[in-house]
């Protein structure tokens, strides 16, 4: 069993993402059931994306993976060519 301050501290952090999708839609109305299986995953898929925006940009900075432009302006990313792993 969880102790009660980390329980506290998720319901706070759960509320606090409700918040941020009412705030983003203020419109949007749900049941229990969709917002637990819409908007808490869309908040965390979008952190998520953040995330992993971050991660290779790290990796094209490190010539690991290359970045290009696609014709409607979209980054598509690939192993770089160039990039040789070390043997480990």
């Amino acid at each position: 069993m969880r102790p009660a301050l980390c329980v506290e501290d998720d319901v706070k952090s759960i509320a606090a993402e409700i918040m941020k999708y009412l705030h983003q839609r203020p419109m949007a109305s749900d049941s229990l059931d969709g917002i637990t299986h819409w908007w808490l995953v869309q908040q965390e898929i979008t952190k998520n994306m953040d995330l992993v925006e971050q991660a290779l940009t790290q990796l094209a900075q490190e010539g690991k993976v290359s970045k290009k432009m696609s014709a409607n302006r979209e980054a598509i990313y690939s192993l770089d060519p160039a990039y040789k792993p070390t043997k480990g």
